[in-house]
């Protein structure tokens, strides 16, 4: 290798304004080279770095770009999904209340129900039919009973959500039709349940029983002769054949109107049961109540006598209707019923 290339100068002229002095700078070829190669190394490496730099730099970007899209996507997906869980939650929550009230319907309708049977009873033998238990109860118990004794079985398909939204919406719907019908159906046994209370208020109050035990009818309602005159008169009421003593009772409930005591009616009880209706108890040998007592029907009022223009022991049973005498037989049964026979 020849050095001397190397060591020949190289003379660098520095020419400086018009008044300044020539610089000669003599410098070794090698020197030169060096420097200018180190100067190109350094500038190739700084620009390798900064290329490299610059790459990094670029994918870091990417994939920050790209993690945050993703991020962002479940996000929304995270977002979406708690939006329909707190849907269906709502849903769900809905849905109890509905069945919550549904329960409270049912459990007045129960109540109705049971109003209803006691004001009116129901036969034995029509619940001893299903066991016990109410139709519609006995049928869903046999339902229930025969679905498991058979198999069951088949692919499970999942649920999407759509389907449970649908599924929801549609039993809330159901759920809402049910409490409309409930609420046709409760108001209907309310009014059932009032117009048959005041039915039986009716039915206690009218007077329909036979005021004593003795069923003999010596003398009926309307015309007749006299047993004292002979005479053509007209009866208002009825008489019955007793015994001294023997128990008369109120025919229906109400309030005793008048206790009083003269020689034509002798010891007689008149009781007020509705408003116009009254019937009169004549001839007895004393009075067991007092003016404003309630009675019932079939509670004693007094004994049977022959107080009073009377030919012997009997009961003069008259009704009253709009201050008006009526035949009393179109009030009293033809027969003996479970409550008078009771009362025997």
């Amino acid at each position: 290798m020849n050095f001397k290339w190397f060591q020949n100068k190289l003379t660098f002229v520095i020419i400086p304004e018009a008044n300044g002095s020539v610089v000669r700078l003599k410098l070794a070829r090698g020197v030169v080279w060096s420097v200018a190669a180190s100067v190109m190394i350094t500038v190739g490496a700084a620009a390798f770095l900064y290329l490299q730099h610059a790459h990094t730099a670029a994918s870091t970007f990417l994939k920050t770009s790209e993690l945050s899209g993703r991020t962002a996507k479940l996000e929304q997906a995270l977002t979406s999904k708690n939006r329909r869980i707190e849907e269906l939650q709502n849903d769900i929550y809905m849905l109890s209340k509905q069945a919550a009230e549904v329960h409270s319907q049912v459990a007045q309708m129960k109540k109705l129900e049971e109003d209803l049977q006691k004001l009116a009873p129901v036969s034995a033998e029509k619940n001893a039919e299903s066991g016990g238990l109410p139709a519609g109860e006995a049928a869903t118990a046999g339902t229930e009973a025969a679905s498991a004794a058979l198999g069951m079985g088949g692919p499970a398909v999942p649920v999407t959500h759509e389907e449970i939204r649908r599924l929801a919406m549609a039993t809330g719907v159901a759920y809402m039709a049910l409490q409309n019908e409930m609420n046709k159906l409760e108001t209907s046994l309310s009014d059932s349940r009032q117009q048959l209370q005041e039915k039986q208020e009716r039915l206690r109050r009218t007077p329909t029983l036979w005021p004593t035990d003795s069923r003999i009818v010596t003398s009926n309602y309307g015309y007749r002769q006299d047993p004292f005159t002979k005479k053509l008169s007209f009866h208002r009421g009825v008489d019955i054949a007793g015994k001294l003593d023997d128990p008369v009772y109120a025919a229906g409930g109400g309030v005793v109107h008048e206790v009083g005591y003269d020689k034509l009616h002798g010891h007689n009880v008149i009781v007020e049961h509705t408003s116009g209706l009254l019937t009169w108890y004549m001839h007895l040998n004393r009075a067991t109540v007092r003016k404003g007592d309630l009675v019932d029907k079939g509670d004693p009022i007094g004994k049977l006598g022959t107080t009073g223009r009377s030919t012997g022991p009997h009961l003069h049973y008259e009704v009253l209707l709009g201050g008006k005498s009526t035949d009393p037989s179109g009030y009293l049964p033809m027969e003996r019923t479970k409550e008078e026979k009771t009362k025997s």
